[in-house]
Protein backbone atom coordinates (compact mmCIF):
# COMPACT_ATOMS: atom_id res chain seq x y z
CA UNK A 1 0.00 0.00 0.00
CA UNK A 2 1.43 3.51 -1.21
CA UNK A 3 1.39 6.60 1.09
CA UNK A 4 -1.02 7.76 -1.24
CA UNK A 5 -3.78 4.67 -0.56
CA UNK A 6 -2.70 5.38 3.39
CA UNK A 7 -3.87 8.68 3.36
CA UNK A 8 -6.67 7.90 1.91
CA UNK A 9 -7.60 5.76 3.98
CA UNK A 10 -6.82 7.81 6.97
CA UNK A 11 -8.77 10.58 5.99
CA UNK A 12 -11.97 8.52 5.48
CA UNK A 13 -11.54 7.39 8.41
CA UNK A 14 -11.94 10.78 10.21
CA UNK A 15 -14.72 11.81 8.12
CA UNK A 16 -16.58 8.43 9.14
CA UNK A 17 -15.12 9.37 12.96
CA UNK A 18 -16.99 13.01 12.59
CA UNK A 19 -20.24 12.00 11.18
CA UNK A 20 -20.57 9.15 13.58
CA UNK A 21 -19.97 11.97 16.47
CA UNK A 22 -22.50 14.64 14.50
CA UNK A 23 -25.06 12.28 14.06
CA UNK A 24 -24.42 11.09 17.71
CA UNK A 25 -24.69 15.05 18.93
CA UNK A 26 -27.45 15.76 17.10
CA UNK A 27 -29.91 13.22 18.20
CA UNK A 28 -30.22 14.63 22.01
CA UNK A 29 -30.59 18.10 20.61
CA UNK A 30 -33.32 16.92 18.44
CA UNK A 31 -34.92 14.82 20.76
CA UNK A 32 -34.63 17.99 23.59
CA UNK A 33 -36.60 19.99 21.17
CA UNK A 34 -39.17 17.29 20.71
CA UNK A 35 -39.70 17.22 24.17
CA UNK A 36 -39.69 20.97 25.00
CA UNK A 37 -41.98 21.66 21.62
CA UNK A 38 -44.39 18.98 23.09
CA UNK A 39 -44.02 20.60 26.51
CA UNK A 40 -45.53 23.95 25.64
CA UNK A 41 -48.02 22.89 23.40
CA UNK A 42 -49.50 20.41 26.53
CA UNK A 43 -48.97 23.77 28.42
CA UNK A 44 -50.69 25.98 26.08
CA UNK A 45 -53.80 23.97 26.15
CA UNK A 46 -53.48 23.41 29.69
CA UNK A 47 -53.42 27.35 30.09
CA UNK A 48 -56.56 27.95 27.69
CA UNK A 49 -58.17 25.42 30.41
CA UNK A 50 -57.48 27.43 32.81
CA UNK A 51 -58.37 30.70 31.35
CA UNK A 52 -62.12 29.05 31.14
CA UNK A 53 -62.41 27.36 34.58
CA UNK A 54 -61.38 31.28 35.85
CA UNK A 55 -64.86 32.97 33.73
CA UNK A 56 -66.98 30.31 34.77
CA UNK A 57 -66.08 30.49 38.20
CA UNK A 58 -66.06 34.26 38.45
CA UNK A 59 -69.79 33.84 36.92
CA UNK A 60 -70.78 31.56 39.57
CA UNK A 61 -69.35 33.94 42.37
CA UNK A 62 -71.81 36.29 41.06
CA UNK A 63 -74.66 33.65 40.38
CA UNK A 64 -74.68 34.49 36.93
CA UNK A 65 -73.97 30.22 36.17
CA UNK A 66 -76.99 27.68 36.72
CA UNK A 67 -75.80 25.96 39.18
CA UNK A 68 -78.46 22.97 38.86
CA UNK A 69 -76.89 22.34 35.68
CA UNK A 70 -73.73 22.05 36.94
CA UNK A 71 -70.58 23.38 39.23
CA UNK A 72 -67.02 23.67 39.27
CA UNK A 73 -64.82 23.38 41.83
CA UNK A 74 -63.54 26.67 42.42
CA UNK A 75 -59.30 27.21 42.60
CA UNK A 76 -59.25 31.37 42.66
CA UNK A 77 -57.24 32.89 45.72
CA UNK A 78 -59.01 34.29 48.08
CA UNK A 79 -57.46 38.01 47.50
CA UNK A 80 -58.67 37.83 43.60
CA UNK A 81 -61.59 41.17 43.35
CA UNK A 82 -64.16 40.34 41.14
CA UNK A 83 -65.70 43.47 39.54
CA UNK A 84 -69.27 43.31 38.08
CA UNK A 85 -70.94 45.69 35.49
CA UNK A 86 -74.31 43.71 34.49
CA UNK A 87 -75.26 47.00 32.85
CA UNK A 88 -72.23 46.52 30.80
CA UNK A 89 -72.69 42.95 30.31
CA UNK A 90 -69.21 42.77 32.13
CA UNK A 91 -66.91 40.98 34.35
CA UNK A 92 -63.23 42.04 35.70
CA UNK A 93 -61.22 39.25 37.88
CA UNK A 94 -58.41 41.45 39.02
CA UNK A 95 -55.55 39.28 40.72
CA UNK A 96 -53.38 42.10 42.08
CA UNK A 97 -49.92 41.96 41.96
CA UNK A 98 -49.71 38.32 42.29
CA UNK A 99 -51.66 35.72 44.79
CA UNK A 100 -51.39 31.74 44.38
CA UNK A 101 -54.83 29.36 44.10
CA UNK A 102 -55.65 26.28 46.74
CA UNK A 103 -53.67 24.32 43.69
CA UNK A 104 -50.52 25.89 43.22
CA UNK A 105 -51.36 28.55 39.99
CA UNK A 106 -50.04 32.39 40.91
CA UNK A 107 -51.73 34.88 38.91
CA UNK A 108 -51.28 38.31 38.66
CA UNK A 109 -53.02 41.35 36.33
CA UNK A 110 -56.44 41.44 35.30
CA UNK A 111 -58.67 39.22 33.36
CA UNK A 112 -61.43 41.31 31.63
CA UNK A 113 -64.87 39.18 30.44
CA UNK A 114 -67.54 40.17 27.89
CA UNK A 115 -70.77 38.58 27.75
CA UNK A 116 -73.76 38.19 25.67
CA UNK A 117 -75.41 35.82 28.10
CA UNK A 118 -75.14 32.74 30.78
CA UNK A 119 -72.07 30.35 30.08
CA UNK A 120 -74.81 27.32 30.51
CA UNK A 121 -76.68 29.50 28.24
CA UNK A 122 -76.95 28.32 24.43
CA UNK A 123 -75.63 31.03 22.18
CA UNK A 124 -73.76 33.09 24.46
CA UNK A 125 -70.42 34.29 23.52
CA UNK A 126 -67.83 34.75 26.02
CA UNK A 127 -65.07 37.26 25.07
CA UNK A 128 -61.82 36.93 27.16
CA UNK A 129 -58.91 39.73 27.19
CA UNK A 130 -55.60 40.04 29.53
CA UNK A 131 -54.13 43.08 30.87
CA UNK A 132 -50.72 42.56 32.27
CA UNK A 133 -52.31 38.59 33.15
CA UNK A 134 -49.76 36.24 34.29
CA UNK A 135 -50.35 32.80 34.78
CA UNK A 136 -46.95 31.23 36.57
CA UNK A 137 -45.21 34.20 35.72
CA UNK A 138 -45.85 33.77 31.90
CA UNK A 139 -47.69 36.87 30.22
CA UNK A 140 -50.79 35.67 28.40
CA UNK A 141 -52.05 37.73 25.33
CA UNK A 142 -55.06 37.37 23.00
CA UNK A 143 -58.82 37.21 22.82
CA UNK A 144 -60.30 34.15 23.79
CA UNK A 145 -63.67 33.39 22.12
CA UNK A 146 -65.99 31.02 23.02
CA UNK A 147 -69.19 30.53 21.99
CA UNK A 148 -72.48 27.79 23.44
CA UNK A 149 -73.51 25.90 20.89
CA UNK A 150 -75.96 23.74 22.73
CA UNK A 151 -77.12 20.90 24.90
CA UNK A 152 -77.19 17.42 23.77
CA UNK A 153 -79.49 16.02 25.94
CA UNK A 154 -79.44 11.92 25.38
CA UNK A 155 -75.34 12.00 26.22
CA UNK A 156 -75.57 15.44 28.62
CA UNK A 157 -73.00 17.32 27.33
CA UNK A 158 -72.15 21.28 26.09
CA UNK A 159 -70.71 21.84 23.02
CA UNK A 160 -68.50 25.31 22.99
CA UNK A 161 -66.97 26.36 19.97
CA UNK A 162 -63.57 28.27 20.50
CA UNK A 163 -61.12 30.57 19.36
CA UNK A 164 -58.09 32.31 20.04
CA UNK A 165 -57.25 35.62 17.95
CA UNK A 166 -53.61 37.16 18.59
CA UNK A 167 -52.72 34.63 21.02
CA UNK A 168 -49.05 35.21 23.10
CA UNK A 169 -47.14 33.79 25.55
CA UNK A 170 -44.40 35.46 27.01
CA UNK A 171 -41.87 33.56 29.44
CA UNK A 172 -39.32 35.59 32.07
CA UNK A 173 -36.56 35.33 29.63
CA UNK A 174 -37.84 37.36 27.13
CA UNK A 175 -39.03 34.29 24.08
CA UNK A 176 -42.02 34.01 23.36
CA UNK A 177 -44.64 31.72 22.00
CA UNK A 178 -47.79 33.15 19.31
CA UNK A 179 -50.25 30.98 18.32
CA UNK A 180 -54.04 31.19 16.87
CA UNK A 181 -56.50 28.15 18.18
CA UNK A 182 -59.83 26.67 16.70
CA UNK A 183 -61.34 23.80 18.96
CA UNK A 184 -64.61 22.54 19.89
CA UNK A 185 -65.14 21.60 23.18
CA UNK A 186 -67.93 19.08 25.06
CA UNK A 187 -68.51 19.30 28.20
CA UNK A 188 -69.94 15.93 29.76
CA UNK A 189 -71.87 16.70 33.05
CA UNK A 190 -71.23 14.71 36.39
CA UNK A 191 -72.47 11.31 36.52
CA UNK A 192 -72.64 9.52 39.90
CA UNK A 193 -69.20 9.35 41.20
CA UNK A 194 -67.36 10.99 38.06
CA UNK A 195 -66.84 14.72 37.60
CA UNK A 196 -66.84 16.74 34.86
CA UNK A 197 -65.14 15.38 31.83
CA UNK A 198 -64.03 17.78 28.56
CA UNK A 199 -63.61 16.79 25.24
CA UNK A 200 -61.79 19.06 22.62
CA UNK A 201 -61.16 18.53 19.55
CA UNK A 202 -59.41 20.88 16.38
CA UNK A 203 -56.05 22.41 16.31
CA UNK A 204 -53.41 25.87 16.41
CA UNK A 205 -51.08 27.24 14.66
CA UNK A 206 -48.68 30.00 15.52
CA UNK A 207 -44.32 30.33 15.96
CA UNK A 208 -42.55 28.92 18.67
CA UNK A 209 -40.20 30.45 21.14
CA UNK A 210 -37.16 29.14 18.33
CA UNK A 211 -39.06 31.34 15.96
CA UNK A 212 -40.32 28.25 13.79
CA UNK A 213 -43.58 28.09 12.11
CA UNK A 214 -45.72 24.86 13.74
CA UNK A 215 -49.13 23.72 13.22
CA UNK A 216 -51.11 21.36 15.55
CA UNK A 217 -54.10 19.20 14.60
CA UNK A 218 -56.17 16.58 17.71
CA UNK A 219 -56.32 13.67 15.98
CA UNK A 220 -58.19 11.93 18.87
CA UNK A 221 -60.27 13.84 21.32
CA UNK A 222 -57.94 15.25 24.47
CA UNK A 223 -60.05 14.12 27.29
CA UNK A 224 -59.91 16.24 30.71
CA UNK A 225 -60.59 14.63 33.93
CA UNK A 226 -62.17 16.64 36.73
CA UNK A 227 -60.52 13.87 39.01
CA UNK A 228 -57.21 14.86 37.69
CA UNK A 229 -57.48 18.92 37.26
CA UNK A 230 -58.57 19.00 41.17
CA UNK A 231 -55.05 17.01 42.10
CA UNK A 232 -53.17 20.21 39.72
CA UNK A 233 -52.98 17.82 36.69
CA UNK A 234 -54.50 19.99 33.81
CA UNK A 235 -52.65 17.30 31.09
CA UNK A 236 -55.32 15.35 28.88
CA UNK A 237 -55.45 11.72 30.59
CA UNK A 238 -56.40 10.58 26.97
CA UNK A 239 -55.44 11.82 23.25
CA UNK A 240 -53.80 12.07 20.49
CA UNK A 241 -52.16 14.76 18.55
CA UNK A 242 -49.73 15.44 15.64
CA UNK A 243 -47.28 18.32 15.84
CA UNK A 244 -45.33 19.80 12.60
CA UNK A 245 -42.67 22.22 13.29
CA UNK A 246 -40.78 23.94 10.12
CA UNK A 247 -38.65 21.70 8.39
CA UNK A 248 -38.90 18.84 10.91
CA UNK A 249 -40.12 15.52 10.82
CA UNK A 250 -43.91 15.51 11.73
CA UNK A 251 -43.71 14.26 16.07
CA UNK A 252 -47.33 12.10 17.08
CA UNK A 253 -48.48 12.65 20.95
CA UNK A 254 -50.17 10.16 22.69
CA UNK A 255 -51.49 11.39 26.45
CA UNK A 256 -51.97 7.28 27.31
CA UNK A 257 -55.78 5.50 28.70
CA UNK A 258 -57.06 7.97 30.73
CA UNK A 259 -54.46 8.23 33.70
CA UNK A 260 -53.53 10.60 36.37
CA UNK A 261 -50.20 11.61 35.36
CA UNK A 262 -47.84 13.42 33.25
CA UNK A 263 -46.22 10.87 31.47
CA UNK A 264 -47.05 11.14 27.53
CA UNK A 265 -45.47 9.43 24.54
CA UNK A 266 -44.10 11.03 21.79
CA UNK A 267 -43.20 9.26 18.22
CA UNK A 268 -41.42 10.02 14.96
CA UNK A 269 -41.06 8.00 12.34
CA UNK A 270 -40.62 4.47 13.76
CA UNK A 271 -38.78 5.62 17.14
CA UNK A 272 -41.35 6.44 20.58
CA UNK A 273 -40.06 7.23 23.94
CA UNK A 274 -42.08 8.40 26.90
CA UNK A 275 -41.35 11.73 28.88
CA UNK A 276 -42.75 13.48 31.78
CA UNK A 277 -44.44 16.82 31.45
CA UNK A 278 -43.39 19.19 33.60
CA UNK A 279 -45.37 21.31 36.20
CA UNK A 280 -46.61 24.29 34.41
Amino acid sequence: MNRLQKTLIALAAVGFLFTACQKEDEAPISQLEDSEEVNRETDLNGTLEDIDDIVLTGFQRNGFADRTVATVEEDLCERVDITWLPNEKKMILDFGDGCTSPRGITRKGKVIVNYTGRYWAPGSVITTTFEDFYINERKIEGVRIVRNEGFNQNDRFFTFITRVEGGKITWPDGTTRTFESRHTKRIFLPNGDRGFIYAVDGGSEGINRRGNSYRVEITDPLIYAQRCINTGIKIPSKGLLTLNVSERPQISVDFGDEGCDREVTISRGDQSRTITIPRG
